[in-house]
């Protein structure tokens, strides 16, 4: 979501509420609408610390959801390079064939993976680059002890690899459900509503509570529009998670073997 975007929402909910603000002093009683202000304030305590409450815990599921999404494409980038290093301890031809499986499996990542999962997909071409990768791996000859601690290495690696992809992927789906969107909306909605309710006009202006009114309103859709951000971590958006450590990954592979060619186009489409 667009930055500006984002300011323009929080502005145009402070103005809703303020607008509504100005309707109930112009058109509402002329006193409190809250008669007992002691019984009115226990009743906002308890729905304000509980939608509080409520926030920060879906506030955090999201934040850990996020940052396992970049784990895991830190893990997979990482494991990918390492694989590349392992395969130069077999015979050339056989090296050259998984160095190249690599490449294309990091191309297909970066241009197909990543698109794929704003739509909570994977992409079978990089399905087709893993099982290739798996294909290359069963026909390496494994003669010297050098060789077998490659092939350990390698089998662990493309655990890692696998592993890392499967964590990436599984936070590309929605964490914050459907049912918790509608208790924070309603939350949202019953508090603001309830702040309207203590108006009072034989205490402060209107200007006054016209700010404080717009605090509440911007803390709490500003904390949703966060909840929303974290919970879409491949978003393309401003501070949303791109594949810069594939790209990375990628520019080293190909940095330390200029002469290959990996048999598959810029976007890891077999060629």
């Amino acid at each position: 979501m667009n930055l500006w975007v984002v300011v323009a929402i929080i502005v145009g909910a402070c103005g809703i509420t303020c607008g509504l603000l100005v309707a109930l002093d112009r058109w509402g009683p002329r006193d409190v609408f809250v008669s007992d202000s002691a019984r009115g304030a226990a009743v906002y305590t308890v729905v304000g610390t509980s939608f509080a409450v409520l926030m920060a815990f879906v506030v955090l599921i999201a934040f850990q959801s996020f940052n396992d999404a970049k784990n895991g494409s830190q893990q997979e980038s990482d494991a990918l390079l390492q694989l590349f290093r392992a395969a130069e301890y077999f015979p050339q031809g056989q090296r050259e064939e998984v160095q190249q499986d690599l490449i294309c499996y990091g191309r297909a990542v970066i241009a197909r993976d990543w698109p794929d999962m704003q739509h909570d997909e994977r992409s079978p071409v990089v399905d087709a680059w893993a099982y290739e990768l798996q294909r290359h791996y069963r026909g390496l000859q494994v003669r010297t002890a050098q060789q077998q601690d490659a092939f350990a290495d390698l089998l662990d690696l493309s655990q890692d690899r696998a592993d890392g992809r499967r964590l990436r992927e599984t936070q590309a789906a929605s964490t914050v459900t459907a049912p918790v969107w509608l208790i924070l909306g309603l939350g949202a909605v019953i508090n603001i509503g309830l702040a309207l309710l203590f108006i009072d006009r034989r205490g402060e202006s209107l200007a006054v509570q016209a700010i404080m009114l717009a605090s509440l309103t911007a803390v709490v859709v500003g904390t949703l529009l966060l909840i929303y951000f974290l919970d879409h971590p491949y978003a393309d958006a401003p501070g949303g998670i791109r594949p810069t450590e594939m790209e990375s990954t990628v520019s080293v592979m190909q940095a330390e073997r200029p002469g290959l060619r990996a048999h598959c186009t810029a976007s890891g489409i077999p060629i």
